[in-house]
C-alpha cells in the first residue's frame, strides 16, 4: 500500500497557523493557565532560595529551628501554593482542550452537512468517522500539553537564567549553552518522526474505510462466504498500520531517551563544577547549593516538551484531514464560484434576516420553481439536465422513470445535497443560495428507501423529528403512518428499545417508523422514496390513506416504484436519461404514446415491483 505523504515545510506551517486559530475559542484559558503555570515556577525558584538558606544556616552557623522558623514558614506556603496552582492550571487547559476540540468538531459537522452526504461518501464513511472522533480527540493533548509545554520551556529556563547570573555566572554560562541541544536534538529527530506520523494517520484512514464497509456488507460477505478472505485482508492491514505505529514509537522512544540523556548529563556537569568549586572554597554553599537544586528545575521543561512532542505530531497530522474539509469551496451557480468559507461564517449571522420569507414558509409559500436544473457527477456524464418544473404548494407529486433516469438525483440537489445547484430553486420567485441550504432543509421531512433508525427507544426515534412532541402527538403520528398498533402490542409499547438500523424489527416497521417520525415534523414538504414499498396490502392501504390525508394540507413528493402510488398522485413527472420527458394526471399519461406508456407497459421498474397492480 503506497501511501502519499504531505510534510513540507509549507504544509507544516499552514496546519500550524490553522491550529493556532482554532485555539481561539479557549484562547483566554491557555493563557491564563499558563500564567498560572508561570507563577508556580517563580514559586519553585523562591523556594530553592529559602530552602538552600534554611540548610545553610542549621549546618554551618548552628541555627535551631526557631532561628529559622521565619524561611520555612513561607517554605511551607509556597509548597502547598504549587500544589494548588499546578492543579489549577492543568485543569484549565484541559478544559480549554475540551472547548476547543467541541467547537471544532461543531465547525466538522456543520461544513460536512453543507458539504452533503456525497463529500462524505467520497471521502469514506470510515476516514470521516475517523477524523470526527480519533483526529478531534488527538487534539487534546496538542492543547492540553504541548502548546503550555512550549511556552513554559520558554519562560522558566530563562526565569532561571535571570537568576542565576547574578548569583553564578559560571553556572549560568553552563545552562546558556547546554540548553539549545535539546530543542535541536529533538527537532532533527522528530522530523523523521512527523513524517511517519503523517503515513500512519493516512493508513488509519484506510483501514477505517476498508473496516466500516466491510461491516456494512458484512450480511453479503456471509451469504458469499467471503468472510474469511475478508478477515485476512483486514489483518493483514491492521498489520501495516501496527508497523507504521511502532516505527513512529520507536522513534519518539529514542529521541526521549537522547533527551533525557542530554539533561541529566547537563545536570551532572554543573554538580561536578559546583563540586570542585565548593571543594576549593571559590563558591559559599548556599549559592551552590541553590544551583544544584535549580538545575534539574532547569532542564524540567525542555524534557516535557520532548515527551509532548509526540502530541504535536497526531495533532498535526489529524489537523490535515480537517482543514482539508473546511477548505474544500461549497460552489454557487449564480455566480459559477467558490463561496469562501468567511462568507458562510457572516452568512450565519444574518440569515435569519435576509431570509425570513424561508422561515415562515409554511405559512407563507406560495410558488416552488426549479429552473433549468443540471448536475452532473464528477468524471461523469451521468445526473441531470435542463430541468424546468413548477410544484404545487400541496398535493402528491409521483416521479417515475427507469434505474438511472435522475430520479435520485433530482431528490438530491432538491434536498440541498449538492449545493452549487441550489440557486436553481425559488420560493415565492426568490432564488435560494448556498446560505438558505440549512433554512431550506427545515422545511422538508426526508424518507429515504433505507431509513436510519437509532440505536434508542421507538418513542425517541420518532421524537427525533420533534424532541417536544406531547405523547397524544406521538400517538397520533404512528397512527397516521400504520404502526401505532404494532407499537401498542409491545411489551413495553413507545419505550422499547430497538437496535443498531432498528435491529430487531421487519422493514416495513421501519419504515412506518420513519413515517411516523415525517408526519410528526409537519414539515410543509414531504419527500418519500416509494413508502409503501416493503408493506403487506392492509397496510399499504393505511399508510396510503396518511400520505394521501398529509398531501391535503402539504406538498408530498416521491419516487414512484409502484403502480398504486402512481395512481394515487395528482402529478406525474416522468424522467429518462436526466431529463424530464413528460409531466401531467397518471390518467393524461396513461391515455397517450409515450414514455410513461411505455414504462408501465414494457417490463421495467414500476411494471416488475407492481406487475400484479398492472394486470388489474
Amino acid at each position: 500500500m503506497t501511501i502519499k505523504i504531505r510534510p513540507d515545510r509549507a504544509q507544516q506551517m499552514l496546519l500550524r497557523g490553522f491550529l493556532k486559530r482554532e485555539s481561539k475559542p479557549a484562547a483566554g484559558l491557555l493563557k491564563f493557565s499558563i500564567a498560572l503555570g508561570t507563577v508556580n515556577a517563580l514559586l519553585m525558584i523562591a523556594s530553592a532560595y529559602l530552602l538552600a538558606q534554611s540548610v545553610h544556616l542549621v549546618m554551618f552557623e548552628n541555627a535551631d529551628l526557631a532561628s529559622v522558623s521565619h524561611l520555612l514558614w513561607p517554605l511551607a506556603a509556597f509548597v502547598l501554593a504549587r500544589g494548588l496552582l499546578l492543579a489549577f492550571s492543568q485543569r484549565f487547559s484541559a478544559r480549554a482542550a475540551r472547548n476547543i476540540k467541541s467547537a471544532m468538531r461543531a465547525n466538522l459537522l456543520e461544513k460536512l452537512s453543507q458539504l452533503g452526504p456525497h463529500y462524505t461518501d467520497k471521502k469514506g464513511h470510515g476516514a470521516t468517522l475517523n477524523m470526527l472522533h480519533d483526529g478531534v480527540e488527538a487534539l487534546h493533548d496538542y492543547y492540553a500539553n504541548y502548546l503550555p509545554s512550549v511556552a513554559y520551556s520558554a519562560l522558566v529556563p530563562l526565569a532561571i537564567l535571570m537568576v542565576i547570573f547574578p548569583t553564578d555566572w559560571q553556572a549560568g554560562l553552563i545552562f546558556l549553552f547546554t540548553a539549545p541541544l535539546i530543542p535541536f536534538f529533538m527537532i532533527l529527530v522528530g522530523h523523521k518522526a512527523e513524517q511517519l506520523n503523517q503515513a500512519r494517520w493516512q493508513q488509519l484512514a484506510v483501514l477505517g474505510n476498508y473496516f466500516f464497509d466491510r461491516v456494512r456488507g458484512l450480511t453479503q460477505l456471509k451469504l458469499f462466504d467471503a468472510t474469511k478472505r475478508e478477515l485476512q485482508q483486514i489483518a493483514g492491514i491492521s498489520d501495516d498500520f501496527r508497523h507504521a505505529t511502532l516505527s513512529v514509537l520507536k522513534i519518539a522512544f529514542l529521541s526521549s531517551f537522547a533527551l533525557e540523556f542530554l539533561a541529566t548529563i547537563s545536570v551532572a556537569l554543573v554538580a561536578v563544577i559546583i563540586g570542585f568549586r565548593l571543594f576549593f572554597g571559590t563558591l559559599d554553599f548556599a549559592t551552590g547549593f541553590v544551583v544544584l537544586l535549580l538545575a534539574p528545575e532547569f532542564y524540567l521543561p525542555l524534557r516535557k516538551l520532548g515527551t509532548h512532542y509526540h502530541a504535536r505530531l497526531e495533532g498535526i497530522s489529524a489537523a490535515g484531514d480537517m482543514l482539508e474539509v473546511l477548505n474544500t469551496p461549497i460552489s454557487d451557480a449564480k455566480n459559477d464560484s467558490a463561496v469562501p468559507n468567511n462568507e458562510l461564517n457572516k452568512s450565519k449571522q444574518d440569515s435569519q434576516k435576509e431570509n425570513q420569507a424561508l422561515v415562515n414558509m409554511n405559512t407563507a409559500m406560495t410558488d416552488i420553481r426549479v429552473s433549468r436544473l443540471s448536475f452532473t457527477y464528477p468524471d461523469s456524464k451521468e445526473g441531470i439536465h435542463n430541468i424546468e418544473l413548477t410544484l404545487p404548494t400541496t398535493g402528491m407529486v409521483a416521479f417515475v422513470g427507469s434505474s438511472g433516469a435522475g430520479k435520485s438525483t433530482l431528490f438530491d440537489c432538491l434536498l440541498g445535497f449538492h449545493p452549487q445547484v441550489i440557486p436553481h430553486i425559488s420560493v415565492n420567485d426568490e432564488a435560494l443560495s448556498v446560505k438558505d441550504i440549512a433554512a431550506w432543509q427545515q422545511q422538508i421531512a426526508w424518507i429515504p428507501q433505507q431509513p436510519t433508525l437509532f440505536y434508542a427507544s421507538i418513542k425517541d426515534n420518532i421524537t427525533l423529528a420533534k424532541p417536544t412532541a406531547s405523547d397524544a402527538e406521538i400517538a397520533r403520528a404512528a397512527e397516521q403512518a400504520g404502526v401505532l398498533t404494532f407499537i401498542q402490542s409491545l411489551e413495553n409499547g413507545f419505550d422499547t428499545m430497538l437496535g443498531e438500523q432498528g435491529e430487531g424489527i421487519s422493514g416495513g416497521q421501519k419504515q412506518r417508523i420513519a413515517l411516523a417520525r415525517a408526519f410528526l415534523k409537519q414539515a410543509p414538504i414531504l419527500i418519500l422514496d416509494e413508502p409503501t414499498a416493503h408493506l403487506d396490502s392492509t397496510t399499504e392501504g393505511i399508510v396510503q390513506r396518511g400520505i394521501n390525508d398529509y398531501a391535503k394540507h402539504h406538498l408530498v413528493l416521491v419516487i414512484a416504484h409502484r403502480l398504486n402510488t402512481l395512481k394515487q398522485a395528482a402529478h406525474v413527472v416522468v424522467l429518462a436519461g436526466g431529463n424530464l420527458v413528460q409531466q401531467g394526471s397518471y390518467q393524461e399519461l396513461s391515455d397517450v404514446q409515450g414514455p410513461f406508456s411505455q414504462l408501465i407497459t414494457g417490463g421495467d421498474e414500476v411494471n416488475a415491483a407492481q406487475q400484479s397492480d398492472i394486470n388489474d
